[in-house]
């Protein structure tokens, strides 16, 4: 989400993305792996080098990483024509529902692409910013108003 957040204007290192989403930089690392191998990311080398995407983002669908990354959408063994669990039973009771539920899925991760959702994310962290800074601005007012300069340490009276 980091390389589309940032509009991937440049490649990004693992390690940044890693930093900024608080995730370990060698399971990153795999994931990236995956990503660029399927053609959604390519990495470039050298001292201005990292990932971005091959695709714009707003092609690519949370279906097409998801299956990327997991394999193909199949809630059950059953689900999109696999081998039922029952030997011999040309389809057990609840396949149509593992059917369904797979269809599901696949419509709503195919629904939603990166760009959309980056575009979210920018939303929410600069609403949070916002939300910060009038936090920080409120409570160097109140400060003031009380005369309390918050850096001073507080006095000893008896």
């Amino acid at each position: 989400m980091e390389l589309a957040i940032d509009g991937c204007a440049s490649p990004m290192g693992v390690y940044e993305v890693a930093r900024r989403q608080r995730i370990p930089e060698r399971f990153l690392e795999q994931i990236f792996g995956d990503l660029r191998r399927s053609g959604i990311l390519e990495s470039r080398r050298g001292a201005h080098g990292g990932f971005c995407f091959a695709v714009s983002p707003e092609e690519i669908t949370v279906l097409d990483v998801v299956e990327c990354l997991d394999g193909e959408v199949r809630p059950a063994r059953c689900s999109a024509g696999g081998t039922c669990y029952i030997t011999e039973a040309p389809l057990c009771a609840t396949s149509e529902i593992w059917d369904e539920a797979r269809v599901a899925l696949e419509n709503v991760f195919g629904r939603y692409t990166i760009a959309q959702i980056a575009a979210k994310e920018r939303e929410t962290r600069v609403t949070r910013a916002e939300k910060a800074e009038s936090e920080t601005a409120d409570a160097g007012a109140e400060d003031a108003e009380t005369g309390v300069e918050p850096w001073a340490e507080p006095s000893l009276t008896r």
